[in-house]
Order: structure tokens, then C-alpha cells, then sequence
């Protein structure tokens, strides 16, 4: 297991100071006449919950259609000769890209931002909240394509996308999923688990539990297919791909014991 854990805290700094920054600016930073395109996505969602609470979401969010193709063109996934398909190294490759851009990680905010806004508006407690961000990249919010199908990658076999391309595509597979996943979670201030299994094909992540979740959990050790203990530390697996999985919940075929790579997000 490897972690990113000074990387993943001077993030969070700098993206700080950098959306101070732009809101002094007021609007300027909207602006194209630099004649870059600026493009519209909306999301629409809703909270899948065991105590039956309507709360939908929608959000609408502005990218640089230029600086998304940026993104992808530093995204070392779509240049395999460097490390190869190496998750843990194109992993913090991107981590170093984003601290150097935190600009690239402003949508991503501006989710978090509106999550935390709605939830405490409508009394959502935490549990729910983090299953509304857990809504948000599932199905069929975020489309589910794998690499080689999706035209704007080229054909590429193995490819990871910034949480910016994924939101701006509007789609990505497993690993695009969990990578803009525990972004989100990770902006929240939990600490999280990316991981991958070449056993199943798959990428998901686990969310660190936390004692505010009360008894909607339930005992973290109990859940031994889902759960797993680092360093005292219990996370509990997230599904990002499809809907209908709640936190914790996990396809009976499958076990945290299959996932081989595990990349430690450290808040």
C-alpha cells in the first residue's frame, strides 16, 4: 500500500487560496475573451437513501473547453510509453499536475460546495450526505463507457481521466469514476482508498467510517467483505460505477480481498 498524503494536504491548501483568489476577482475569470469556449454541463441526481428522503440534486457547472484538453493532454494514461499503465505512478503524477494547476480542481469544489450547502439546508445528516456525493458519480448521473469505446480518448485502452474530463464527458468507466469520487471525498476531508483489482477488472474506493455516522453503518469489522483496517483506520467500500449501491454495499461476487493495488488518500 502506498500513500499520498503531504501531496494530497498542500492540495487542499493551495485550491483554498486559489478560489479566495478568483472570487476577490470577481467575475474576470469567466471571462473568453482570451477566445478560449466555454461549455455548459448540467448534473441532475437524486439521493438514494434507506430513509426514504427526497432530496434531488442539480448543478449546473462552466468549463474552458481548451483547459480540459489541457488536462488531457498532460494526463500520462495517454502517454503509455512514460510508466507504462502504472496506476501508482500515473496516480501521483496527476496529484503533482493538479497541485501545480489547483484551477483544474475549481469544478470540483464547486460540487462539494453545493452538496454541503443543500444538505445543510434540508437537515441531511452526514451519513446521507456523503451517499448523495456517492449518487453524484454513479449511474446515471456519470455515464458508464469503458476506454476504448469513448471517442474522445482516441481508442485507449487503459486511460484514467482528471475529475474535469470525466465531468466535462460526462461518462467515464470504473477507474474515472472512483478517481472523481474520491476527489470529491477527499475535498470533504476524509481520507480515502483508491483501489484496483486486476482479478475483477474493477476500480472503486473506500471512504474512511466515521463515529458520526451513528448506527446507519453499524459496526465496521462486522462488515468483512466490505470493509477493510489500515492502521487502525476502517474504510468501508463505495460503488461508483452503477446506481443502486449504497455505501458499504458491494456485488456478492465480489471481496476487498481481490483488489490488489491500494493507493491511501490521506486528508
Amino acid at each position: 500500500m502506498e500513500k499520498i498524503t503531504v501531496i494530497s494536504v498542500l492540495l487542499n491548501i493551495i485550491l483554498f487560496i486559489w478560489l479566495i483568489a478568483t472570487r476577490k476577482k470577481g467575475k474576470s475569470h469567466h471571462s473568453s475573451n482570451d477566445g478560449s469556449k466555454k461549455v455548459k454541463r448540467e448534473f441532475n441526481w437524486k439521493l438514494d437513501s434507506s430513509r426514504s428522503i427526497g432530496l434531488k440534486g442539480h448543478l449546473e457547472l462552466e468549463f474552458d473547453q481548451q483547459a480540459v484538453l489541457e488536462q488531457r493532454r498532460h494526463n500520462p494514461f495517454g502517454r503509455p510509453s512514460i510508466n507504462g499503465w502504472n496506476h501508482r505512478e500515473n496516480l501521483k503524477e496527476m496529484y503533482h499536475y493538479m497541485l501545480a494547476n489547483p484551477q483544474h480542481l475549481a469544478a470540483s469544489a464547486k460540487i462539494v460546495q453545493y452538496i454541503n450547502r443543500i444538505c445543510s439546508q434540508k437537515g441531511i445528516n452526514e451519513f446521507d450526505k456523503l451517499q448523495f456525493v456517492l449518487d453524484f458519480v454513479q449511474e446515471p448521473n456519470i455515464k458508464y463507457i469503458v476506454d476504448d469505446r469513448s471517442q474522445e480518448l482516441a481508442g485507449a485502452q487503459e486511460y484514467i481521466r482528471y475529475p474535469d474530463e470525466t465531468l466535462f464527458d460526462g461518462r467515464g468507466d470504473c477507474d474515472c469514476k472512483a478517481f472523481l469520487a474520491a476527489t470529491l471525498y477527499h475535498l470533504m476531508g476524509y481520507n480515502v482508498l483508491y483501489i484496483i483489482s486486476d482479478k475483477l477488472s474493477h476500480a472503486a474506493i473506500c471512504i474512511e467510517y466515521d463515529s458520526r455516522w451513528g448506527t446507519r453503518i453499524g459496526n465496521p469489522a462486522s462488515l468483512r467483505n466490505a470493509t477493510i483496517e489500515i492502521e487502525g483506520r476502517w474504510y468501508i467500500y463505495c460503488e461508483t460505477t452503477s446506481d443502486g449501491f449504497r455505501i458499504g454495499n458491494m456485488s456478492k461476487k465480489e471481496s476487498l480481498k481481490d483488489f490488489e493495488t491500494i493507493l491511501e488518500l490521506r486528508a
